[in-house]
């Protein structure tokens, strides 16, 4: 059943955002605040990606084996993270964003440390180590917005924080907090080492939905399309571009595609960085950018979704007729999607960004690196394929997982189509051979550098790590030394600090004494009259809420 729900609970979600329903939402009286549920001030668009997403991953773990003994608890981390991530989309003020973020943000490091392997678990130390850091400072920077702004719904904080100068604390630390999630150059530490250790269908909703709440909230809180902030809009051009290209160059290095596919995340995260930082530069750019934002999303996580799951299948030691060359085929097509290749959506995205790049400061200079962005991502891309041509088979899958994987193939091939009826005054039309070159020679260039220089590629994708300080490893170093005395202490040695908590308490619960009060109190619990009194006294309690409320 547990399984089952995991395909099933993104649905209505997913529904509200296809039917994209004008009504004013759900009004939560005084929960939380009086908040609000709804579509936000950026429509259904993160709704349907965010559903669609998850309802793609759920369905691609029920229909695989069902012989792992930790899917239970699993299934449920994954409901929660989805509950989270989803909340937070329907967030129409800034108290239940933040709950429903720091509940996906929590819950998602059970997902991280599912496999409980050494790998998993120290991916989970950072990530947990940043998380915390990122909410610090998400708490702190959502109650100076609350407090700057008549109310804490998102439609009257962005026009208050407009008001404020550019280099008052609160954007710092929105800056900072929703940046960690969203993968942000220099705050991507845990990005690397999450992806590759989870399950499969937690790696693509972490790539393809979860860190896309740090761009959410970026575009709830800043005032984007309301005011020009050009120092914060500078700052996420160049980061975003900085990230565009490290991703790349830092992913050429590694040899495990999931690996590879994290690094990717970064570098295309650090593009939608950039084109919301256009929006920041000049307000009147917004209307140009966020067609091109929209677009990226879409692509991005459609695409990356594609790419996560197709590794699996391609680890799968079930045969097909001709599966590799067909998996490696169809794999493809989300990668030339990512690079931007011509009658994609991705390029499409890229063209539309490229238009109001143009029409931006330094836009000559904005085009140059937004054109060799491609590039480097056609790069990565064949990079990707070549490790997955290599890859050793060692994992399980079902014929049901490959007809999804090949649903969303199509949705990816279908996303042009898609994108000409969302944004008809945006329409890209490829008989214009101008604009199909512009997208064609960075794919061609990409895939002839690395076929005829590939290890003069890889080896400066080498040194270039080598430059570059290991985060994380001085984040594990700092934890291991400022916990020193705690490990060296004499409690440790002791019989009571030796002691394995797990199988004491396995212990306790099988011994006969335990078992017979746990049934007799089982029983006396499941009595319709007990029942009744435990169901009158919430009744009583919610009426005294009621009225003290009116």
């Amino acid at each position: 059943m547990g399984r089952g729900l995991m395909a099933l609970a993104p649905l209505p979600a997913l529904f509200l955002a296809i039917k994209e329903d004008p009504s004013p939402g759900i009004e939560l009286g005084d929960f939380l605040l009086k908040s609000s549920l709804g579509f936000g001030p950026f429509g259904s668009t993160f709704l349907l990606i965010t559903s669609l997403t998850w309802f793609i991953s759920g369905l691609y773990w029920t229909l695989g084996p069902q012989n792992n003994a930790k899917s239970r608890s699993f299934c449920v981390f994954f409901l929660l993270t989805m509950c989270g991530n989803i909340g937070l989309v329907a967030a129409r003020d800034a108290i239940s964003f933040y709950t429903f973020f720091a509940v996906m943000t929590f819950c998602a490091f059970s997902l991280i440390v599912h496999t409980g392997k050494d790998l998993a678990r120290r991916a989970g130390r950072i990530y947990l180590i940043m998380a915390v850091v990122g909410e610090g400072l998400l708490i702190a920077g959502v109650m100076m917005a609350v407090f700057f702004s008549p109310s804490h719904y998102f439609t009257d904080i962005a026009p208050a924080l407009a008001r404020l100068p550019e280099t008052h604390f609160v954007f710092l630390t929105l800056f900072a907090g929703f940046g960690i999630k969203a993968g942000l150059l220099l705050l991507h530490f845990w990005l690397p080492l999450a992806h590759p250790v989870a399950p499969t269908p937690a790696s693509a909703v972490l790539s393809a939905a979860m860190i896309k709440a740090g761009l959410l909230g970026w575009m709830n809180f800043f005032p984007v399309g309301i005011a020009s902030f050009g120092s914060w809009g500078s700052v996420f051009a160049v980061l975003g571009l900085g990230g565009a290209f490290f991703g790349v160059m830092a992913g050429l290095s590694e040899k495990d595609p999931k690996v590879i596919l994290a690094y990717s995340s970064i570098s295309q995260m650090g593009l939608m960085a950039f084109c919301f930082g256009l929006g920041i530069i000049d307000e009147s750019l917004w209307i140009m950018a966020a067609p091109a934002m929209y677009l990226l999303i879409f692509n991005h996580a459609l695409s990356k979704s594609a790419l996560f799951l197709g590794t699996a299948l391609a680890r799968s030691d079930r045969a097909w007729p001709r599966k590799d060359v067909l998996i490696i085929i169809m794999l493809a097509v989300p990668a030339l999607a990512l690079a931007g290749a011509p009658f994609t959506g991705g390029a499409q995205a890229k063209l539309l960004l490229k238009e109001a790049a143009v029409s931006g400061p330094l836009n000559e200079t904005f085009l140059f690196f937004l054109t060799i962005s491609s590039v480097f991502t056609t790069l990565l891309m064949t990079h990707f394929m070549k490790q997955v041509i290599s890859i050793k088979k060692k994992s399980e899958s079902s014929l049901g997982q490959a007809m999804v994987w090949l649903m969303l193939i199509i949705t990816i091939l279908t996303l042009p189509l898609i994108s000409h009826l969302l944004y008809q005054e945006n329409r890209i039309t490829w008989t214009d051979s101008g604009l199909l070159f512009s997208s064609a020679w960075p794919v061609i260039a990409g895939l002839i550098i690395y076929l005829f220089l590939r290890r003069q590629v890889e080896r400066m994708s080498a040194m270039f790590r080598q430059i570059l300080p290991d985060a994380a490893l001085i984040m594990d170093k700092l934890w291991y030394h400022s916990n020193a005395r705690i490990r060296q202490h004499g409690f440790l040695e002791s019989s009571w600090g030796q002691m394995n908590f797990a199988r004491f308490s396995e212990r306790l619960l099988q011994r006969e004494s335990t078992q017979r009060i746990s049934r007799e109190l089982e029983l006396r619990l499941s009595a319709w009259s007990v029942f009744g009194i435990f169901f009158m006294l919430l009744i009583i309690i919610f009426s005294l809420f009621a009225l003290w409320g009116m």
